[in-house]
């Protein structure tokens, strides 16, 4: 049969879906011809649709050794091998393709992804770049340009490749979905929603589309939709490991914690080529504690992607948590010697280098804290027309002090106001939330007192802003030198003299806070499991003990509870000032006690202990001869602690008495 014939004959099998009747066909074409480059080519297609790669290599081999200069031969094996994960033989044949065919777009182009795979950026791109010049309306160069310029955030040049190539080709769901994705990343979120919408009303089933609709859902914290089109993506696409993953994490956030862990262990097992899978993995195991096993996800991750700033800072914040400073602060530095803008990175560095008192270099770590690229985007700066305080001389200035964070972080750094004044500052305006600006009236050094919600008289002319956790940067504060004018807050008079009227004297009066900010990311050990925790202190004989949570008291203790009549933090200032003590978890009151001179002991926990409390101290530097600090023991138990604490209330009454 002439050759023409027979390769047309294989042709329509392999239409007709009989592709182990074109195999034998064309094998029995090349016995007496075996080296038809033809017909070698056809047979190593026949195979490779089989699945018998082994076979299929064999037959473009002997192509490329019948006719070297067969670019079709070099191309197909370049896919096959690529498709075998032996990228660098793939990336050997697709160059020697386009060596002896330099028009040959499509294997410019597999090359290009090849490369991008292996993070080779810069020489994708000028592959995809000879494709168009090729082929200037080439849509899939242009979207996997587009893929690439995203990725380097090159939004606008990437936007123009997927728009060009929606152009040719305007019913692409593909490309629309990549859109979708550049559009999500901008915070563009109705146009990618639009994106997305007519990818899926163009292709019900793109089980993509709904994954990355469910991503930005997510994000707007839309987590029941964004659930629905994580279920939809993997019901249409049950191996689709992003769609996995990214349910996980949605789970993991709304605390449905076993279910997360399914569907990470699913996503690994699905893609175990994904660092990124691995890392979530290893997130979420570390967030169960099992540590080994989530270290062991964490290598296996930097193995896959060594140079991942983010996959060596996960590991140091799980090193953290286990107490292996030493090795977490290596990672963290790694980390920043991959990527010097990874600013998670720098301020993971920054709360370790705190908690360790080596300020030198920490509070510039910690000004990473308001960068807009943290996965939360940090602490966002006020929306002023002046610029903000770098160190710069004061006399003579206007400052605004912007509020960040926490009711505690405000007023622990609010110490720092009177030395600002004390530096030549004109006129300093400090803003704070509504609940502290009754008692900031008692500050030295406020000229005008704004509350965050009065965002347009706070954004009056100044000659800079600053946040109050920065000053300390501005000031070199070390050890040694933290500012320690004790009180600098008071509670006003007539709320002292209303509450003193209603606490009975005779007693030795405590007062307890045993659950801090619920929002706060390590309240489930930092605030104690309930107030019954602390019930072994209700036998110290001479003890009044009074609640300070605003939001009150369980009923049937044994404790006054003013909670309903507490209206801000002046109230609870005014209380404090007629106790004796005060026992708090970490919480905006045990900062108020120390900042009103009272005295203060603090209950902390062994997991993730706050930085400003230090390592392994029984006091602090920042409330020194107020504050004492008592540390939760290894196995996390509150019930050695609090035996402590009633064996030194026990004493303590017995002293004041």
């Amino acid at each position: 049969m002439r050759r023409d014939l027979l390769a047309g004959q294989v042709a329509l099998l392999l239409a007709g879906g009989h592709t182990r009747q074109a195999l034998e066909f064309v094998t029995k074409g090349l016995a007496p011809d075996s080296k038809n480059v033809a017909l070698l080519n056809l047979a190593g297609v026949c195979a490779a649709s089989l699945g018998e790669n082994v076979q299929a290599e064999h037959f473009w081999r002997q192509a490329i050794a019948a006719d070297p200069d067969s670019a079709q031969a070099h191309y197909n094996l370049g896919l096959l091998l690529g498709k075998l994960g032996r990228e660098a033989e793939a990336e050997q044949s697709y160059r020697q393709a386009i060596a002896v065919d330099p028009t040959n777009a499509e294997a410019q182009n597999n090359l290009g992804l090849l490369l991008a795979r292996e993070k080779r950026g810069e020489e994708a791109q000028d592959c995809y770049r000879r494709v168009l010049a090729l082929d200037p309306h080439n849509s899939r160069a242009l979207t996997n340009l587009g893929v690439l310029l995203t990725g380097a955030h090159r939004h606008a040049e990437a936007e123009t490749c997927y728009r060009q190539a929606l152009a040719d080709s305007p019913a692409d769901g593909e490309i629309l979905c990549n859109l979708g994705v550049l559009l999500a990343e901008q915070r563009r979120d109705e146009e990618a929603m639009q994106c997305y919408a007519e990818t899926i009303r163009l292709g019900p089933e793109n089980a993509a589309a709904f994954s990355n609709l469910g991503m930005l859902l997510a994000r707007r914290r839309q987590n029941d939709e964004a659930e629905r089109c994580y279920r939809r993506a993997i019901a249409l696409d049950p191996d689709n490991s992003q769609a996995h993953t990214n349910l996980g994490l949605l789970l993991e956030d709304g605390k449905r914690m076993e279910e997360a862990l399914e569907h990470q262990r699913l996503a690994v097992s699905l893609a175990p080529r994904s660092a990124k899978i691995h890392s979530n993995l290893a997130n979420l195991l570390a967030g169960f504690r099992r540590w080994d096993e989530a270290e062991a996800c964490y290598g296996k991750a930097i193995v896959l992607d060594p140079d991942s700033a983010a996959l060596h800072s996960n590991l140091g914040v799980m090193l953290v948590s286990r107490k292996r400073e030493k090795e977490a602060e290596q990672c963290f530095r790694q980390a920043l010697a991959l990527d010097a803008e990874y600013q998670l990175a720098r301020l993971n560095l920054g709360f370790l280098l705190l908690r360790q008192a080596r300020f030198d270099e920490a509070w510039a770590y910690h000004e990473a804290r308001f960068d807009p690229r943290l996965p939360d985007n940090g602490i966002a700066a006020p929306k002023v027309d002046f610029p903000q305080w770098r160190g710069e001389a004061l006399a003579g200035k206007s400052l605004l002090i912007c509020s960040e964070q926490g009711f505690g972080d405000q007023i622990q750094f609010c110490r720092y106001v009177p030395l600002l004044k004390e530096q030549g500052a004109s006129r300093i305006t400090l803003m704070c939330r509504e609940p502290l600006k009754a008692l900031m009236e008692s500050l030295q050094g406020v000229d005008a007192l704004v509350s965050a919600e009065e965002v347009h008289i706070a954004a009056a002319p100044h000659d800079y802003w600053t946040f109050p956790l920065s000053i300390p940067l501005h000031f070199k504060t070390r050890l040694e030198t933290i500012p320690a004018r004790i009180p600098y807050l008071r509670a006003p008079a007539e709320r002292i003299g209303q509450w003193s009227a209603r606490i009975a004297k005779g007693q030795f009066n405590v007062g307890l806070v045993w659950q801090g900010n619920v929002h706060h990311h390590n309240d489930a050990h930092r605030s104690l499991p309930s107030l019954s925790v602390l019930s072994p202190l209700w036998s110290v004989p001479g003890v009044r003990f009074f609640s300070l949570q605003k939001d009150g008291a369980p009923p049937g203790q044994p404790l006054f509870d003013p909670g309903a009549d507490i209206s801000d933090f002046s109230d609870t200032a005014a209380i404090v000032e007629n106790m004796d003590l005060v026992i708090s978890v970490d919480s905006a009151v045990a900062h108020l006690a120390g900042a009103l001179g009272k005295a203060c002991w603090l209950l902390l926990p062994a997991y993730r202990s706050d930085w400003r409390w230090l390592e392994d101290r029984a006091d602090s530097p920042w409330y020194p001869a107020l504050m004492r600090l008592f540390r939760q023991g290894d196995d996390e138990d509150w019930a050695p602690l609090v035996a402590e604490v009633r064996r030194a209330l026990k004493e303590t009454v017995l002293e004041a008495t």
